[in-house]
């Protein structure tokens, strides 16, 4: 693997489990020129950090990608329980040359909007009898308010695909009803965005759950759904 190829973002450092503050900590070391790094093999690194005058050192790996942190691992104990601690961030801003510019963030969110007609009707569309909004419309709504968090997240040729929703669909809305879904970023392991979703409609909540989306080239995506 290329140094220049590992590029893991803020959320997903934020999205791992860690020391109150590591992050922060972390980042300080390493602008302050503290942390240094050699390479062990592809994909795989050491690390040094030095910390109120104290050296600690571990390792870390990435992913083939090098969006994602495969395990890690600092001799300072904190690092030692899977937990990432200051030190481990340190060396990671350092072997990736600083914080990756995304606009992936934990919290991120956005809202798309719709109304029930007769054609988005359970009865319309096969997956029931009543004239309520149906169940796969909502969760193409909650997908479509997800579409939108990432929509200027991407390089170009780049898109994203749903790999898994969990919704219960929890109260009916009849034609005439505005429906609104609302996607929100809870965690984020590279490519893979997991979103917390929710719909209302104008008297009360309908449906609620998660979804995860990974970020995906195009033409590579499509030329495998070919294959």
């Amino acid at each position: 693997m290329l140094k220049e190829k590992i590029s893991v973002t803020l959320a997903t450092l934020e999205s791992k489990v860690h020391e109150v503050n590591s992050i922060k900590s972390g980042i300080r070391i390493y602008k302050a020129g503290k942390a240094e790094f050699m390479e062990r093999e592809p994909g795989q690194f050491f690390f040094a950090a030095e910390d109120k005058g104290t050296e600690h050192r571990g390792i870390v790996t990435f992913t083939n990608d090098g969006c994602d942190l495969k395990n890690y691992f600092c001799n300072c104990g904190v690092g030692t329980e899977g937990t990432l601690c200051k030190h481990e961030v340190a060396g990671i801003l350092a072997i990736q040359g600083g914080l990756m510019d995304s606009k992936i963030t934990l919290g991120k969110t956005a809202t798309v909007s719709t109304i029930v007609t007769e054609n988005n009707t359970a009865k319309a569309i096969g997956s029931g009898s009543l004239e309520v909004f149906a169940t796969p419309m909502m969760i193409a709504l909650m997908e479509k308010a997800a579409c939108e968090v990432l929509a200027d997240a991407m390089d170009f040729g780049q898109t994203s695909v749903g790999t898994s929703i969990k919704v219960n669909h929890t109260s009916p809305s009849p034609i005439g009803m505005e429906i609104t879904a609302t996607a929100t970023i809870s965690f984020v392991q590279g490519c893979k965005i997991t979103f917390d979703v929710i719909a209302h409609d104008k008297s009360r909540e309908i449906g609620k759950g998660t979804h995860i989306r990974m970020i995906v080239d195009e033409k590579k995506f499509m030329s495998k759904a070919m294959r």
